[in-house]
């Protein structure tokens, strides 16, 4: 018994010292982020989060993610297209929401926002962020892959976060 406790532990430890090199940082924002999740969609379109590793550990370790916790999402209308970034940004413990254009020089302003927050609403289970199963494990298991059967901006429905993380 001993000895496959040792044996599983040896195996968790390869796995996430594989998985950690496999969190690609993103420097165009001004400051390091790591790509935490993908989002393929229906329509072609694929989402990609985005934040900083400090949120990665504040998350594996259980924690409610703290004030100045940063998440972008960058939308591709086709592979390598970058189109517009949705961001959001806890503020005095309420996420406040913005947006840019992918191109050129980010804006990083948030502010609350009704149309924003509506959608989020429905992540209320896991504090209006609808990847963060994808966080909790991504120190662990590195990126997750998710597949959401709707297009546009509709947002997934959660259960595909909670039950579709590639691990």
């Amino acid at each position: 018994m001993q000895r496959v406790i040792v044996l599983l532990c040896i195996g968790l430890v390869a796995y996430s010292a594989r998985a950690d090199t496999a969190l690609q940082t993103i420097e165009r924002y001004g400051v390091p982020l790591v790509a935490y999740a993908q989002v393929d969609r229906s329509d072609g379109t694929s989402r990609r989060m985005l934040t900083t590793r400090q949120t990665i550990d504040q998350a594996a370790a259980g924690e409610a993610l703290p004030d100045g916790t940063r998440i972008l999402m960058e939308t591709y209308y086709r592979p390598g297209d970058l189109s517009t970034v949705f961001h959001m940004q806890k503020v005095d413990g309420r996420w406040q929401y913005g947006s840019f254009n992918g191109l050129g020089t980010p804006n990083l302003e948030t502010r609350p926002q009704a149309s924003c927050l509506s959608c989020h609403a429905q992540a209320a289970d896991t504090g209006l962020v609808f990847t963060r199963p994808a966080l909790d494990a991504a120190r662990a298991f590195g990126k997750s892959r998710f597949t959401c059967d709707r297009g546009g901006r509709s947002p997934c429905a959660l259960q595909v976060y909670l039950e579709g993380a590639e691990r």
